[in-house]
């Protein structure tokens, strides 16, 4: 992968913790070090989709669908949207 060159400020505190982890040789230089602090931020966010996807997927009904409540839905879906035409025409 290609990379490419940005420039950041880091406060103080920030910085010295750079460069303690690349003085401790758990990291080769600094940009090192922030590339594993923004992989570990990205798999946080992640985690969090990935937990809300969960809890939505628990709160869906359990039953397996069967053609008559798939038919029963369609049917919901189709006059709601009927209904919201009838609306938006007047």
């Amino acid at each position: 992968m290609a990379t490419r060159t940005r420039n950041i400020s880091l406060p103080p505190a920030l910085d010295a913790f750079v460069e303690q982890k690349v003085k401790g040789g758990h990291y080769g230089n600094a940009s090192n070090v922030v590339q594993a602090g923004l992989r570990a931020l990205a798999r946080e966010e992640l985690g969090e989709n990935v937990k809300r996807f969960n809890e939505i997927m628990a709160a869906l009904p359990q039953d397996p669908i069967t053609p008559e409540i798939e038919q029963e839905i369609e049917r919901d879906i189709r006059a709601a949207r009927s209904a919201e035409r009838r609306k938006a025409a007047k």
